[in-house]
């Protein structure tokens, strides 16, 4: 292939790609979700206009403040580097499952941001439906504009699922440690943060041997 066949070919894919994001993004939009509102009612976090519940708000609540020094920093490098740079959403994991899918006929991957986490936990199946992808996008920044990132950051801490039918910092740092998160040496959160990607593979020896190597 010469370099002018090479160069159109590249632009030709380029084109395909960006009218895919595209596409992809005006479904979103046109999602039915004609207004994005996210508020308290009876102690739940509630997604309106579906009214879709969340679980209820743990009385067991831990503010970031309590937490070691360096932890957010290290949750943000190591599940959603670009977090502080999105609006709920990473344009570019978008780009590269929708190609993904598309060209190599592979399945939606899982959920990538914070937020889009976040929003599964509160809101939505794990199922890997078109569907359920656009709804995941569209509450995650619902959620980033309705709660900030220091609110994300606080929510997803005490909601998302740590394995043995824990879900928050607070009973998985009781678990794992028999410790408040507040006295979690920055090694041990670092290795509840470690297990997030697959939270039922790790026994509390496991976890606690984890830490050691922090």
């Amino acid at each position: 292939m010469n370099e002018g066949n090479h160069f159109l070919h590249r632009w030709f894919f380029f084109g395909i790609r960006s009218v895919l994001v595209l596409v992809f993004l005006l479904l979103i939009y046109y999602q039915t979700f004609p207004e994005k509102r996210i508020l308290f009612r009876e102690n739940k976090l509630i997604y309106l206009p579906e009214n879709l519940e969340s679980v209820p708000l743990e009385n067991d609540w831990v503010r970031l403040e309590e937490l070691p020094p360096g932890s957010l920093e290290y949750l943000v490098e190591v599940e959603d580097y670009r977090f502080y740079r999105h609006r709920g959403y990473s344009l570019a994991d978008i780009q590269s499952s929708i190609l993904q899918a598309v060209f190599l006929f592979r399945r939606l991957r899982g959920a990538s941001t914070l937020d889009q986490q976040l929003a599964r936990t509160l809101f939505l199946s794990r199922d890997k439906t078109l569907t359920r992808k656009l709804k995941e996008i569209r509450i995650a920044q619902a959620l980033d504009e309705e709660l900030g990132k220091k609110g994300v950051l606080e929510y997803y801490l005490n909601l998302v699922y740590w394995g043995r039918g824990l879900n928050g910092i607070y009973r998985s740092s009781k678990y794992y440690f028999n410790k408040h998160p507040g006295n979690l040496l920055p090694r041990e959160f670092k290795a509840l943060v470690q297990i997030l990607k697959k939270p039922d593979a790790y026994t509390r020896e496991e976890v606690r041997e984890l830490s050691l190597g922090f």
